[in-house]
């Protein structure tokens, strides 16, 4: 039962960065939109403001990075544990029916598993085009150069906002696996 209890801890928290993360991330990335946006931005306020929320945002994305590593971590050592169980059951024939129920749900959440790894992959594309906004604001602000750096910092809310989004389905799919 720890074993499936460790599993949930681990999906929760997981959730909550999530969760904190997109926030975080997108309200950052709406706010530094809006005030780009207004008639006479300030550009130098602008960028020192998005530097501290995105410092924010790096430290959380390093958090939520490592719950998914824990959640992985986690997830094996409860198949592992649901193995060494159904491997004690003396009747044959229940072990391979119970072998198969495991093999088959393991299958299931490897596959979400996977599914989630790809976006948290791509959320690091949008975390890096983040970076490269970041160093391009202030460049801009030097500059006074604004217009096509606000399209570029919507399009980077947009994916960021999708993606965090999608990984909802592995929450979901995590719960289900350790509640049943």
């Amino acid at each position: 039962m720890k074993h499936g209890e460790r599993l949930k801890a681990a999906i929760n928290d997981f959730e909550d960065n999530r969760q904190k993360l997109s926030v975080s991330l997108v309200s950052s990335l709406e706010e530094a939109e809006q005030k780009l946006t207004d008639e006479n931005p300030d550009l130098p306020k602008v960028s020192i403001d998005f530097e501290k929320q995105w410092t924010s945002i790096q430290k959380r994305y390093k958090g939520f990075k490592g719950d998914f590593e824990n959640v992985g971590k986690t997830s094996r050592d409860y198949f592992a544990k649901l193995d060494e169980l159904v491997n004690n059951i003396n009747n044959e024939s229940l072990r391979d029916k119970e072998l198969a129920k495991n093999a088959s749900l393991q299958s299931k959440w490897d596959q979400s598993y996977q599914d989630a790894k790809v976006s948290i992959e791509k959320v690091t594309e949008v975390l890096e085009a983040g970076n490269d906004f970041h160093m391009v604001l202030v460049a801009s602000s030097i500059r006074q150069k604004l217009e096509q750096n606000v399209d570029e910092l919507n399009l980077i809310a947009v994916q960021a906002k999708e993606l965090l989004s999608e990984l909802e389905a592995f929450t979901q799919a995590g719960r289900e696996l350790v509640e049943g």
